[in-house]
C-alpha cells in the first residue's frame, strides 16, 4: 500500500510542478515525476503486491 501511495503522490506532485511557471526547468522535472508516478500507479494497481 505504501508504494501505491508513493506513486500517487509522485504523480500528483509532478502534475502540479508541470503546470507551475517558476522556471524553464521545473515543468520538465514535473513531467518526468508525473510519468514515473503514473507508471508506478499502473504497475502497482495491476500487480499483486508489487509482483507479477
Amino acid at each position: 500500500m505504501k508504494n501505491l501511495q508513493a506513486g500517487g503522490f509522485l504523480f500528483i506532485g509532478g502534475a502540479i510542478l508541470m503546470t507551475s511557471e517558476f522556471a524553464n526547468l521545473v515543468p520538465i522535472i514535473g513531467a518526468v515525476c508525473a510519468l514515473i508516478g503514473g507508471g508506478m500507479l499502473v504497475y502497482y494497481l495491476f500487480s499483486q503486491d508489487g509482483r507479477y
